[in-house]
């Protein structure tokens, strides 16, 4: 095993004795990026390409909490019990322009969308979920007891078509739920296609959630929740802002709406940290310097990745155009339908590291990441996948 160049791999193994990377011995794309994150975080050598979450801006974050309790403890430190910390709900009601009994506190998107998908779905539901998709979404779902209708978003725009949304959804159907920018895509949902899918909403009496952790990537875009009440908003400071660690999250919604899911929970989200919320509504309070930084590791890396793209799909390597919001890129790679194989295999010969399309249910394409913002590691990681795809031996 070595490089297109030369220069014999060493590749680590997990604890288990397993390939971080194998696609074939992963059951979904959260326990396979769990291993590939554990190995290559102190591999020097791997071409990591599946950052789809912007790098955490950690000194601005230390900066937060050492202000934030260098003089004795922040007012902002207080009970998130049932309502959740009052200045984050305080601060995400003014950036969406909405009540403050509009919005739900969680410790993430996915605490969110649990607790709309508890008030929301019964067992034997059915619940509508855009494909291809993040495979937690059908995951969720399934775990509520519910059965999944997928809705296509078609390469190469990966559009949302409200009228074939129409047509799938049945007297059981309970929700829907899509993601603003599109995950795997990057395609972002326009505000005449919002208007469009409310009128389906209302027609047909089914919310649909709107999974908008990638929202603010999009340039004078609107959240959803403010379109209509039909829409559900749910976001979190985890990957535009890169602020994983505070696991800070929200449900947007109609007054109705959220006295529903409130009610359904009245306890509120028990996972919700009194310390993380704390920082985190100081954080929003310097909401400028925060999108500062992931505008700067965007406009460092984007063209890198434009040059790299611009190659590949000139030599006829993929298919598709890189995405002009985000930090993903979800290409057809030309003449390989089996991208777990593809996947494997480049990093086991190349030290490459990207999920296949057949994690987010569309086999055939990849998904890179750049969210690390770095522009020399990318570009010797796109260089070596460039090199690797046109070595590939099983190209159709």
């Amino acid at each position: 095993m070595s490089f297109l160049g030369g220069g014999v791999l060493n590749f680590p193994r997990t604890a288990e004795g397993r390939d971080p990377a194998r696609h074939e011995a992963a059951d979904s794309y959260s326990s396979w990026i769990r291993t590939a994150m554990k190995t290559t975080e102190n591999w020097s050598e791997a071409a990591v390409l599946f950052e789809s979450t912007m790098r955490e801006p950690t000194d601005l974050l230390m900066d937060v909490v050492r202000d934030a309790f260098a003089g004795g403890v922040t007012d902002r430190y207080q009970s998130v019990f049932a309502e959740g910390n009052r200045f984050v709900v305080g601060h995400i009601a003014e950036r969406y322009g909405v009540a403050f009994e509009q919005v739900i506190g969680a410790t993430g998107a996915t605490s969110a969308l649990a607790l709309v998908l508890k008030a929301l779905v019964s067992p034997g539901d059915n619940v509508i979920i855009e494909r291809p998709c993040f495979d937690l979404l059908p995951m969720l779902a399934r775990d509520a007891g519910a059965t999944v209708t997928d809705l296509p978003r078609r390469a190469p725009d990966y559009r949302v078509d409200p009228a074939e949304l129409e047509t799938l959804i049945r007297p059981d159907t309970r929700l829907v739920v899509l993601t603003q920018l599109h995950n795997p895509s990057g395609a972002v949902i326009d505000a005449a296609t919002l208007t469009a899918l409310a009128a389906v909403a209302r027609k047909t009496g089914v919310p649909i959630l709107v999974d908008e952790v990638y929202a603010d990537f999009v340039e004078n875009g609107v959240y959803a929740a403010t379109v209509a009440p039909e829409f559900i908003s749910v976001g979190s400071l985890t990957k535009v802002q890169g602020l994983f660690a505070l696991k800070c999250g929200w449900a947007v919604a109609a007054p109705e709406m959220t006295a529903r899911i409130n009610a359904a929970t009245p306890q509120g989200d028990y996972g919700v940290s009194k310390l993380a919320h704390a920082v985190a509504a100081l954080v929003l309070e310097r909401r400028e310097v925060f999108d500062a930084h992931w505008r700067r590791l965007l406009a460092d890396a984007r063209p890198v990745v434009s040059d790299h793209v611009g190659r590949m799909l000139a030599d006829g390597l993929l298919d598709g155009d890189l995405p002009a919001q985000g930090c993903m890129y979800f290409p057809r790679v030309v003449g390989v339908e089996d991208t777990r194989a593809l996947a494997d295999w480049l990093w086991r010969e190349h030290g490459v590291v990207a999920p296949a399309g057949e994690f987010f249910g569309q086999p055939g394409h990849i998904r890179i990441g750049f969210g690390s913002g770095q522009p020399e590691a990318l570009d010797r990681g796109l260089s070596r996948l460039g090199k690797a795809l046109k070595a590939y031996p099983h190209r159709g």
